[in-house]
């Protein structure tokens, strides 16, 4: 999870500690800007997602995922028709 993800996400914690599932869940990425993104995989020389290019910003299921309208918040095509805003491993 990243801070930069959008509004859900903006006080991201770098670490925690789930109580009920008795795990340390860790974000190291938690303060990467878009920027950041985008220098890291220049610089590692990392593909790219071909379906960021036809209008997925952000990816999610096969079923729930849809391309994000011009203007929509990058994560407004996931869980789309649903109220979600994150799915199972971050609740």
């Amino acid at each position: 999870m990243r801070r930069a993800d959008g509004p859900t996400r903006a006080n991201a914690p770098v670490g925690t500690f789930d109580i009920g599932r008795n795990i340390v869940k860790l974000n190291p990425l938690a303060a990467y800007t878009d920027d950041d993104m985008a220098l890291y995989a220049q610089l590692h020389d990392l593909p790219a997602n071909p379906l960021t290019e036809r209008g997925y910003p952000s990816i999610g299921c096969w079923p729930c995922t849809r391309p994000v309208a011009p203007g929509e918040d990058k994560r407004g095509g996931r869980w789309a028709g649903s109220a979600k805003t994150e799915c199972g491993l971050h609740v």
